[in-house]
């Protein structure tokens, strides 16, 4: 993913720069920062290329404040990223320069002493940064939900980082859309890298982010305290984000699979609403939310569920929720009545009539297994996918 203006404003550089023009164009992406310096308009098409950021004090303009206007109609022309105007010769923007900006979200800045070689040298090497980020997620997924043999895999983790240690631990972190306001225990990334020192990563990657801690020691008691200690110094246990957890590895071979369950376990705390779960503690869910796009896991669940949704709108009943609430309740007639405040035998009466519409098996000892899975895959289904 290429920086954007939005992003660029966070740079220390960037920080005073003031917005006139061009606020619903902060989206745009940049792919390089350039200057305009004794340019006239018209020069501008061939010089400013597509996504630039372009600097300027206008100074071939400076006591031309109504040409402004022809230079953001070239800009727009050349779908420069935005620009930004240095207060040297004006200190204002005309009316009409800022309408145009606005109009073809095209964004506007004016700044003051900030030098432009400083501006463009933090703009380039931002993008740097990004452009090798955005390489490092293309070879973790690579390296997540593939077929890859261990040796390739291993490879590849040395090139995300060629300090990984063989012993390792990955967890996928997500900000909560609801955590009441609260800003204690905020997460700082750099932080974390800091801690995980240069055998650690600490990436933005698919809305979150991905931690990979790796180890020289091999004890899964340290690994786990140090890993764990490292992520509550940082914030990320105790602020807004939910938190997946992988199992501990001893091989970089493993890393793909130990991503692969750190990103399941995000699914599973998402799923129940925690603020973490572990791959290791989600008892059969390690089986269904692999699988949960697979056509033949897909197939088998709505042939169930279809049927129960069927007989409720046809009959007016609601059978697919205490479908639910039978299962969630790990199969207890008592339980199940207790959660839908229905007497046990009105429960009873609802599980066989549910055994008869799904249950299609020869063998019967395995219809509560079938209604189960059945179950947890809509689930799954309905809440994550």
């Amino acid at each position: 993913m290429a920086l954007t203006v939005h992003e660029a404003l966070k740079l220390d550089a960037l920080k005073r720069f003031r917005l006139v023009a061009g606020m619903n164009g902060l989206d745009r992406k940049i792919t390089r920062a350039g200057i305009l310096d004794h340019e006239v308009a018209e020069q501008v098409g061939d010089i400013v290329q597509s996504g630039e950021f372009i600097f300027s004090n206008l100074l071939a303009i400076r006591d031309q404040p109504e040409k402004i206007i022809d230079f953001v109609k070239h800009l727009i022309d050349a779908q420069a990223a935005c620009f930004a105007i240095k207060t040297i010769y004006f200190k204002e923007i005309p009316k009409e320069a800022i309408e145009l900006a606005h109009k073809h979200r095209l964004p506007l800045f004016l700044f003051d002493e900030t030098y432009v070689e400083t501006l463009i040298l933090e703009i380039d090497k931002a993008i740097n940064i990004q452009n090798h980020e955005q390489h490092i997620k293309l070879m973790i997924d690579q390296i997540s939900g593939s077929n890859l043999n261990e040796f390739r895999i291993r490879d590849l983790a040395y090139e995300i980082n060629r300090n990984f240690k063989k012993n390792h631990i990955v967890y996928f972190a997500r900000e909560t859309e609801n955590h009441g306001g609260n800003n204690t225990g905020l997460f700082n990334p750099n932080n974390l890298s800091n801690f995980l020192g240069d055998s650690g990563l600490v990436i933005s990657y698919r809305n979150g982010y991905l931690v990979i801690a790796t180890y020289d020691n091999e004890k899964k008691e340290y690994i786990k305290k140090v890993s764990e200690s490292a992520l509550k110094a940082s914030g990320l246990l105790e602020g807004k984000y939910r938190l997946g957890m992988s199992e501990i590895k001893n091989d970089l071979g493993a890393l793909g699979r130990a991503i692969d369950e750190s990103k399941y376990a995000y699914d599973f705390a998402s799923l129940y609403n925690m603020k973490q779960a572990t791959f290791l503690n989600m008892g059969i869910y390690q089986l269904l939310i692999p699988i949960i796009n697979d056509p033949w896991a897909y197939a088998f669940y709505r042939r169930k569920i279809d049927k129960l949704i069927s007989y409720d709108q046809n009959k007016g009943t609601d059978l697919l929720n205490t479908a639910i609430a039978y299962v969630e309740s790990g199969g207890n007639i008592q339980n199940t009545s207790k959660k839908l405040f229905q007497h046990t035998n009105t429960i009873r009466y609802r599980i066989r009539k549910i055994n008869e519409i799904v249950d299609n098996t020869q063998l019967k000892s395995m219809t509560y297994e079938t209604l189960a899975i059945a179950i947890r895959l809509h689930l799954i289904h309905s809440k994550l996918i």
